[in-house]
């Protein structure tokens, strides 16, 4: 059995740490890919490697800002010694994440999604990468009004399971 002290020690891994180590290896793989598409592209179809190439610079860039993240959400940044509940700080960090995870996944989505429309639709491969591109500003567009409403569902599903984490830890045990 388990002293008192012991178990409110455990609070697990925070998150939004969890949300942005999940969408680091997410990039990580796309990034790899790219790369390895880019290369053998490069080697067999030269028209089309510019295509797998487009990405490199934006992936990149969506990695280290998920890594500032990751570095800014470990538990031993947000949680002080000897703490029993998750710190109102933490909780912010975690709705805030929630809602930097959804948008991140939802324009991965929508990129590749055009991108896969736009490949099926035209066939020079020299004009894919640009109906690509007007897809994506398209999509965006259409979806603006309800991209926040995503967002701040995501956000509020966060703080929702919080509090519902934290009432459980309240209850007295019998």
């Amino acid at each position: 059995m388990k002293s008192e002290t012991t178990k409110k020690s455990e609070l697990g891994e925070p998150d939004s740490h969890v949300m942005m180590r999940h969408a680091k290896t997410i990039i990580r793989f796309l990034l790899i890919v790219a790369l390895i598409a880019t290369s053998v592209l490069l080697l067999f179809f030269r028209p089309a490697a510019y295509l797998a190439a487009i990405p490199v610079p934006v992936l990149l860039l969506g990695y280290i800002l998920v890594s500032y993240l990751e570095r800014q959400s470990k538990a031993k940044v947000l949680r002080s010694k000897n703490l029993s509940t998750i710190s109102q700080e933490e909780v912010e960090m975690d709705v805030e994440y929630a809602g930097i995870y959804t948008a991140l996944a939802l324009t991965l989505l929508l990129a590749l999604g055009t991108f896969i429309v736009a490949a099926t639709m035209v066939e020079d491969w020299s004009m894919t990468g640009l109906v690509a591109a007007v897809f994506l500003l398209l999509s965006v567009f259409i979806l603006f009004p309800y991209i926040p409403l995503f967002i701040a569902d995501a956000a509020h599903d966060e703080r929702e399971k919080l509090q519902h984490e934290a009432e459980l830890r309240e209850e007295p045990e019998e």
